[in-house]
């Protein structure tokens, strides 16, 4: 058994099988990001969503043409981090990055990550099923 624990939730937050539980009680699904010893958990709300639009000046499919830009990758990988750990800070996402580079990754292969997040935050094809508790 793994013994790295999630970095970004805590307590009775955390569902087995990639959920977590917002305020509401709503099961949420979540992609794992592993950097070294640590793991992220992503996720896209809509908050995190509306946030990083503000912050970008565009929509999330339009900084998706332009994740050539570390900037932009990072802005979206803080999107989805603080998408379920809302004290999580933009200056942090940079060493996650720096992270997951050390532990062998491109910014390609991360890139496929924040994808995959994205689509199971609902963004791209279909979500994850959704329950309530």
């Amino acid at each position: 058994m793994n013994n790295i624990s999630p970095v970004c939730l805590t307590g009775d937050f955390l569902e087995k099988g990639g959920t977590a539980m917002n305020g509401n009680g709503l099961k949420l699904p979540y992609k794992e990001l592993q950097t070294g010893d640590k793991i992220y958990l992503l996720r896209l709300t809509a908050l995190s969503a509306a946030r990083l639009e503000d912050r970008l000046g565009m929509s999330v499919y339009k900084a998706l043409e332009r994740t050539d830009e570390v900037n932009i990758i990072a802005e979206m990988l803080y999107a989805l981090i603080e998408g379920l750990r809302p004290e999580f800070t933009k200056q942090d996402t940079f060493g996650v990055i720096d992270d997951y580079i050390s532990g062998g990754g491109t910014l390609a292969s991360l890139n496929r990550e924040i994808g995959e997040a994205l689509e199971i935050s609902g963004f791209f094809g279909q979500a994850s099923p959704v329950s309530q508790s």
